[in-house]
């Protein structure tokens, strides 16, 4: 799966997300749980895809912080993986992926009110 393909269908499960009821949590709970584990499955994914064509050999550490901790396991990598010239262009990437994402359920949100 393609890095494009891989952050399209994440911000996809993010409108899914953005969308479950909020009134009742306590019934979306698992619903939750699950797009949670997907968004990390996804993240890793991103992450195999990435380091595969750079080169970046993965470590055991780094490969669990992505799953467990993928906020703040991207930025890090991304500092690792690329050359100084490249840093700053991916973290700035980065940023507008977090902010598409939020954007993402923002819409998910508004769909959710609309259809209510």
């Amino acid at each position: 799966m393609s890095a494009a393909r891989t952050l399209f269908w994440i911000a996809l499960l993010m409108v899914g997300t953005g969308s479950l009821e909020r009134d009742a949590l306590e019934d979306s709970a698992g619903l939750h749980l699950l797009a949670g584990l997907a968004f990390s499955y996804l993240c890793f994914m991103w992450y195999r895809k990435d380091s595969d064509t750079r080169g970046f050999a993965r470590t055991r550490w780094l490969s669990m912080g992505m799953v467990a901790f993928t906020p703040g396991a991207i930025p890090f990598y991304l500092l690792r993986s690329r050359r100084d010239g490249e840093r700053g262009q991916a973290l700035i990437a980065y940023a507008a992926s977090l902010a598409a994402v939020a954007m993402a359920i923002w819409v998910g949100v508004a769909v959710h009110i609309a259809m209510a």
